[in-house]
């Protein structure tokens, strides 16, 4: 697989209440990452990979996995021309990267994320 997923995101209308129950039931220690109200929960050095909680943009709750990519624009180049639609347009997460989220022609929502500590 060339563009794995490497991270996934916990989308939720009550942030502090998902938080209780993923650190109560699996252990684990979501902490503030690139801004208060989005948490990263690692991995650590096991097998999974890092996940995310924060809050949804619309109040509906999600797991939206995302996909490594190298380049964002070709990426979603080639989401449009193969059915997909871009939802959110990219965006900059600084000192990480930049990310926008797609639906497939089946209406399933996935982000994107290209790796840039310049940005």
């Amino acid at each position: 697989m060339t563009s794995p997923v490497t991270y996934v995101e916990f989308n939720t209308p009550d942030l502090p209440a998902a938080t209780r129950f993923y650190a109560a039931v699996f252990g684990w220690d979501p902490q503030p990452f690139a801004a208060p109200d989005y948490l990263v929960a690692p991995a650590g050095a096991g097998r999974g990979i890092d996940a995310g909680l924060l809050p949804s943009r619309d109040g509906t709750p999600r797991v939206v996995p995302v996909i490594n990519v190298a380049s964002l624009e070709e990426a979603a180049r080639k989401v449009a021309a193969h059915g997909g639609t871009v939802v959110v347009e990219p965006f900059t997460i600084p000192g990480v990267g930049r990310g926008c989220y797609f639906t497939d022609p089946t209406g399933v929502i996935v982000g994107l994320h290209e790796n840039d500590p310049e940005a």
